[in-house]
């Protein structure tokens, strides 16, 4: 068991740092291109801390753990959303400046509402419906395109990096390799522990691979880079939902085999988008809201566990 714990703690710093090294680079590389920083922080940041729910749901998918698919990509939402958002809203009060915020708000609610209804009308996520939420993903992208790319004299080039590209390449090995790490120790340790991987995925692999939002958010939200914020957590959600389990569904037919756990953690995932969308509404941020979001997180802990 220790042994397991230990492999498991290194995973997860593998993931991290190496999500972080492609965040850093692929942000770069962007910038080279002239985008702005809110698509920036929807897209690459989004991507880019999503690299490990994405890798530890595809591992999943082909090792057959469908309760670490599901339990990863819902649990990894609620915790971005109560966990992440809580934190870096109880850091520092903040008005929301970006007129698309709420709109993406929206459109968050009901990508993760398409994939909820995937999740839901069966006892399994087909291939097919796999590549439904895969080109879902490309509609989302084009919507931000269109709607976040700063006009052409805006731009804030940076020159083009190869070590930019070269490390981008990297750091993706390294996310590879915790992920893999990372599901055959979290595998052992339910076994041992005598709890479902559906439960782990939920909580403590959620919580490891919500660690790149964590950091990214906690730094944005000292420097007061709010939007990075919002646009980090609405890019990861929306990545794992489509992306992360549209491509796990297309190398592996997902099994939804604990329906009554997820139902649960699916509704409290929309109750925290819905609450997200009131905030965003109102325009102005305090620290009411993270406390609120980290008791429910807290509650969220509690309830999984207890059931």
């Amino acid at each position: 068991m220790l042994f397991e714990i230990l492999i498991f703690v290194i995973a997860i710093f593998i993931l991290v740092y190496s999500s972080d090294i492609f965040t850093k680079n692929a942000s770069i590389l962007a910038q080279s291109f002239g985008v702005s920083h809110f698509f920036i922080g929807i897209t690459i940041v989004g991507i880019g801390t999503s690299l490990p729910e994405i890798m530890i749901t595809d591992y999943a998918a082909y090792t057959g753990e469908s309760g670490i698919v599901l339990g990863n990509v819902i649990g990894s939402n609620i915790t971005n959303i109560a966990f992440v958002l809580g934190t870096a809203f109880f850091i520092r009060n903040t008005v929301i400046s970006d007129s698309h915020m709420f709109n993406d708000s929206i459109v968050h609610i009901l990508i993760l509402a398409f994939g909820i209804v995937t999740i839901l009308t069966g006892n399994h996520i087909t291939r097919i419906e796999g590549m439904f939420l895969c080109a879902l993903y490309l509609l989302y992208i084009l919507y931000l395109l269109k709607s976040h790319t700063k006009q052409k004299d805006d731009f804030d080039k940076a020159r083009f990096d190869v070590k930019a590209v070269l490390y981008t390449m990297l750091s993706l090995v390294g996310v590879l390799l915790g992920s893999k790490l990372l599901v055959d120790s979290a595998v052992d340790m339910a076994g041992e522990l005598g709890i479902s991987s559906a439960v782990v995925g939920l909580t403590i692999i959620a919580l490891g691979t919500s660690l790149p939002e964590l950091a990214v958010s906690v730094s944005a939200a000292k420097r007061g880079f709010t939007m990075l914020i919002l646009g980090n957590i609405v890019g990861s959600n929306v990545t794992n939902m489509v992306l992360a389990m549209g491509t796990a569904s297309i190398i592996n037919e997902v099994v939804v085999d604990e329906p009554n756990l997820f139902r649960f953690n699916i509704a409290y995932m929309m109750l925290l988008s819905l609450i997200l969308v009131v905030i965003v509404r109102k325009n102005e941020i305090s620290r009411m809201w993270g406390i609120l979001y980290l008791a429910m997180y807290v509650f969220f802990i509690g309830y999984t566990y207890t059931i």
